[in-house]
């Protein structure tokens, strides 16, 4: 079987540290994100997955930065993406985004805005699951762009994606949209590659953002990695369940039709196949990036960031979507290489994809905007010794809450319509949150423990639900 993450993109992030035969081209560093889409940490070998073990995942962490403990922050909406674009974007935390964080106002300063003061170039390239006003404040140039969610197969799926080309009036009407007649991908990497092209040799610093629209489904990845896994080879998840044992709330939405009730072994391991091959296609695509940087001379002088919007259940406790807060759902792979990242470092710093904006202003020296909350993760990279955080907080809707906290207890909190459910999760002794302790004697007293811990957090983060109140659960519309 081949590895879930192809060796071309392995092989070039190794050569991240080899000193390109060009000399660096600019004073500042370059920024590119490299985001994928539904990318769960635990479909990446080095943390944790078996099938892509051989898949030299840990060369990319022998060169840079392993956060072994990221997070999305949760969602509003069964698109989490939504929330997790806008607190890249922002640094800002869930309950501090505006609305369901689909527009992001102009007083939320975002990371590209906060460059272009500093003297930076800015690009983007792939989906933007926000509105088009911030887009265009956001972006300089632009190129291959996709307006929302997903690529629908009534709409030409990942093959021939609705795609923009750069409008600086920020209508982008329905007339000026085309059909990409390759891979979603290969489309956005072609995008990318041109812009590092057009940038070879340039004297003004650039931020590119490349947003992927892969591995989400439709999961169909084209050849050859349509047939790179054998279904049969792939175990199922250690947490596989046929079907979920509770109403979370979300039973019915859009990700989990993609698969009928009870989910078999045989469904799973099909859908897996499938996934692993869209995210060996996207790294594929990522490889040629990085390729393009080295040739260019690039390498020396960018800081890369990689990282994923949120996680995926793919048959994990029997889902197959992201609306969720267990581990399978809300992690996310977190790496970064570049000059000054240590290299073969991991960290297990408690970390959300908001703390992104402020690590790349402290990462520049320049000042962060007031209206960033997150944290900056520099301090954890080169000050092992520091706590960012001893506690995370994780929100989904206003029907899911959980809390997990630096020894690794989880606790996650349920009301659906007036019917509450809890889990109590040791992840020290079950990572896969397999065995919920709420209920059992000895732990009563951690459970009144990670109760209050939530209830802090909660203040903390701006959540006035009232969890006293037998239905504080507040059922909204679903996406």
């Amino acid at each position: 079987m081949k590895p879930v993450l192809s060796y071309v993109f392995f092989w070039y992030i190794t050569c991240l540290t080899i000193a390109s035969s060009a000399p660096a081209q600019t004073a500042k560093p370059n920024i590119l994100i490299l985001f994928t889409d539904d990318h769960t940490y635990s479909a990446v070998g080095a943390l944790g997955n078996k099938v892509g073990q051989n898949a030299q995942y840990g060369r990319t962490g022998k060169n840079g930065t392993t956060f072994t403990r990221a997070s999305c922050l949760g969602g509003k909406h069964g698109a989490l993406c939504v929330v997790s674009r806008a607190g890249i974007m922002t640094g800002r935390y869930l309950n501090s985004l505006q609305g369901g964080a689909d527009v992001i106002p102009p007083d939320q300063i975002m990371l590209p805005e906060q460059l272009k003061k500093q003297g930076y170039k800015t690009f983007a390239t792939g989906k933007w699951h926000n509105d088009k006003a911030s887009y265009t404040r956001a972006f300089d140039e632009a190129e291959n762009i996709f307006f929302g969610g997903m690529h629908f197969p009534k709409e030409g799926g990942h093959e021939h994606a609705d795609l923009y080309h750069f409008d600086p009036t920020g209508k982008y009407s329905k007339e000026t949209q085309w059909s990409a007649e390759q891979f979603s991908s290969t489309m956005y990497a072609n995008a990318a590659i041109a812009y590092l092209n057009q940038n070879k040799g340039g004297q003004q610093p650039f931020f590119a953002y490349v947003a992927f629209t892969s591995p989400h489904d439709p999961r169909t990845p084209p050849a050859p990695y349509n047939k790179m896994y054998d279904p049969n080879d792939i175990p199922l998840p250690k947490n596989y369940l046929p079907q979920h044992p509770f109403d979370n709330g979300e039973m019915d939405v859009r990700d989990e039709q993609l698969l009928p009730k009870p989910r078999t072994p045989e469904m799973v391991k099909i859908d897996l196949a499938a996934y692993y091959g869209m995210i060996s296609e996207v790294d594929a695509q990522i490889g040629r990036i990085i390729q393009t940087l080295k040739a260019n001379g690039q390498f020396d002088n960018t800081l890369i960031i990689f990282a994923g919007d949120n996680g995926l259940a793919v048959g994990s406790h029997g889902l197959v979507g992201k609306q969720s807060l267990y581990e399978h759902s809300i992690r996310i792979p977190l790496v970064m290489v570049g000059p000054n990242i240590p290299k073969n470092k991991k960290t297990d710093a408690l970390c959300y994809l908001s703390d992104i904006f402020p690590t790349v202003c402290s990462y520049l020296n320049i000042e962060k905007p007031a209206s960033s909350e997150g944290k900056n993760l520099l301090e954890a990279i080169h000050e092992p010794t520091t706590v960012l955080r001893k506690t995370i907080y994780y929100k989904y809707r206003d029907i899911q809450l959980a809390v997990r906290t630096d020894d690794n207890w989880k606790l996650i909190k349920y009301n659906v319509n007036g019917v509450e459910h809890r889990q109590l999760f040791n992840l020290n002794k079950d990572p896969f949150e397999t065995k919920n302790l709420a209920d059992a004697k000895k732990h009563q007293s951690k459970l009144a423990e990670m109760t209050e811990v939530l209830k802090a957090e909660m203040t903390f983060y701006h959540d006035n639900l009232d969890l006293n109140k037998p239905n504080w659960g507040k059922v909204e519309k679903k996406i």
